[in-house]
Order: structure tokens, then C-alpha cells, then sequence
């Protein structure tokens, strides 16, 4: 039995071709010349972004550990200056005492306010002065405490050390209160406030 049927009649049931529709860009996007591509430059961009956020986390750390670093050191220094500062102090108000005691015994208060006067000449010393045995201040570079009572003013726990006292308590200043001892009692105390330099901060730049 011949077939007599045109290939076209095999074609008539089928919609027509758009030639257009697969030019468009949906079409092309379904290509896998074009979507591979797309998805590497995708990848490679997402890689981009991680491998940065990574470096950026660890310059952050980096610079945080450096930072607390910094400030360690500043600390450590900080307190060798202060444990210097104090020592060099008690080794610096006991022959000064022993100055001060020599002109007590003799009656001489004038001498002593002398010594203060000239120990108050350091920019360091902020206020130098003597109370007796009784606590009564007898000589200052301070005029408005002389004649008062020591406790009325400072510390009176100070006036019953027989060692040398330091506080420092206030970041701003050290005090120091160094016994008079005479022959066979304590004649009174020498009373000094020290203001030492500003410690170091640490540069947060």
C-alpha cells in the first residue's frame, strides 16, 4: 500500500515555531552556554565576599590583641613607676626626718620651717609640714594649717605609724608620713603630699 502523506501533513497538528522565543532572554537563559557561566561568576563572587569577611575578622583580632597588648604594657609600666616613685620617697623623707628631728631637739622651729621651705621647692611637693607629739601642727609651707590639729585635716591614723606610711590611694597624689623619733620618744611626724606625673595612657589609634 503506497503512502501518499507530504511530511508537512505530519507537521499540522503541531503549533507553529516561534522563531523569536528562543532568542529572548528566557530562552537564553536556558541555554547551558549562558546559565554555566553565570553560576562560576556567581561562585566566584560569593568566594570573593567570604575569603574578605575572613580577612577583615582577622585584622580586627589582630588589631584587638594588639590593642589589649598595648594596654598590659602601659599597666605594667605604669605600676614600676609608681613602685619607684615610692621608694625613692621613703628612701628620700628619712634623712629629711632625721634633719627635722635634730632642730626639734634643739627648740629650733625656725630651721625647720627653713627645710620645709626649701624641700617645697620642688614642683613635685604640693604641701610639706610637722605636727608634734600632741598632733598639733607647728610647722607648714601651708600657713593656713598652722596651730590646727593634724586629724582635723588628714588621716589622724598617720600620726600613730613609728614606720613610714605611704598612701596611695588617690591616683593624683602619694602621701607620706614619716615618724620624728627622738632619744627615748617620738617627737611628732613629718607629713608630705607628693603629686607625681600623669601616667601613661595608651594611644588607641
Amino acid at each position: 500500500m503506497e503512502n501518499n502523506l507530504h511530511p508537512t501533513d505530519y507537521e499540522e497538528g503541531r503549533p507553529p515555531k516561534n522563531p523569536h522565543r528562543e532568542n529572548s532572554p528566557l530562552g537564553m537563559i536556558r541555554k547551558p552556554v549562558i546559565y554555566i557561566p553565570l553560576l562560576l561568576v556567581a561562585a566566584f563572587l560569593i568566594t570573593l565576599i567570604i575569603i574578605n569577611n575572613s580577612k577583615n575578622s582577622q585584622i580586627r583580632d589582630a588589631q584587638e590583641k594588639s590593642a589589649q597588648d598595648r594596654e598590659a604594657l602601659v599597666t605594667r609600666a605604669n605600676q614600676r613607676i609608681t613602685d619607684n616613685t615610692t621608694y625613692l620617697l621613703r628612701t628620700l623623707m628619712m634623712p629629711f626626718a632625721w634633719s627635722v628631728r635634730t632642730a626639734l631637739l634643739s627648740g629650733n622651729v625656725e630651721q625647720v620651717d627653713q627645710y620645709l621651705y626649701q624641700f617645697v621647692q620642688e614642683p613635685s611637693f604640693e604641701l610639706l609640714l610637722v605636727a608634734d607629739a600632741k598632733g598639733k601642727i607647728i610647722s607648714t609651707t601651708n600657713q593656713k594649717y598652722k596651730g590646727e590639729a593634724f586629724e582635723s585635716h588628714f588621716d589622724p591614723a598617720l600620726l600613730r605609724s613609728e614606720d613610714i606610711t605611704m598612701d596611695t590611694s588617690d591616683s593624683a597624689s602619694i602621701k607620706v608620713a614619716t615618724p620624728i623619733m627622738g632619744l627615748n620618744s617620738k617627737l611628732g611626724t613629718l607629713y608630705a603630699v607628693y603629686n607625681p606625673e600623669e601616667p601613661l595612657t595608651v594611644d588607641r589609634r
